[in-house]
């Protein structure tokens, strides 16, 4: 059985998210954030040397970094529902959406969230720079999207996970503009029934 390592309010969601889709048993050992100081607790650290989430055990196979355990996981459970084969045509775009998210899109979400006093920073001169790039950034993936329900394969795949976390809480904060297609595109993916559970799961750990 799995057992997934999740912090409250990081990518780890996504994992929980991932897990209730593939419908693989898991145990989930939920970590609260320090109060003060935001960070997850010594308890992590146990576990992994960067003290980060989300983490995943696996047999022996403690699993670390999100798009790693995602391909991992998606190839080994996912009887090629969530992955993308290398022999199909859009395989190239589904490795492109698996990497974007983490490569440009995360790095510059959080640094817009600190920059802007999000994560308890103060703001900053570059702020406005750095949101007009997220602006850039919503703009191309609502672009992606305007044909398409999904990112890739006219189906929902780990891409749509990985890339779902950071627009969910972009919407959530009101931040993503005039992306219509984003909007409709966020409604569509919270409304599945394993995220509903993922966030169940997340709320109440030992259900």
């Amino acid at each position: 059985m799995l057992t997934v390592y999740h912090l409250v309010n990081s990518r780890s969601d996504r994992i929980v998210w991932l897990v209730e889709e593939l419908g693989v048993d898991y145990e989930l050992i939920h970590f609260e954030r320090d109060p003060k100081t935001g960070r997850a607790p010594a308890a992590l650290q146990k576990l992994h040397p960067f003290a980060r989430s989300p983490l995943v055990r696996d047999g022996e196979l403690l699993l670390a970094e999100s798009g790693a355990i995602i391909e991992t996981l998606a190839a080994k459970y996912g009887a090629g529902t969530m992955a993308v084969d290398p022999t199909e045509e859009e395989y190239p775009r589904y490795l492109h959406w698996l990497h974007f998210a983490e490569g440009s899109s995360m790095f510059q979400l959080v640094l817009g969230m600190f920059l802007s006093g999000e994560l308890g920073g103060d703001a900053h001169a570059l702020a406005p720079t750095v949101q007009a790039g997220l602006q850039d950034q919503f703009r191309y993936i609502d672009g992606e999207l305007a044909s398409r329900e999904y990112l890739v394969a006219d189906r929902f795949t780990a891409a749509d996970l990985i890339m779902a976390f950071g627009l969910i809480h972009a919407h959530n904060q009101e931040r993503i503009g005039d992306c219509k297609q984003i909007e409709a595109y966020v409604a569509r993916l919270t409304a599945r029934p394993a995220y509903q559970r993922a966030v169940q799961r997340m709320i109440n750990p030992t259900a």
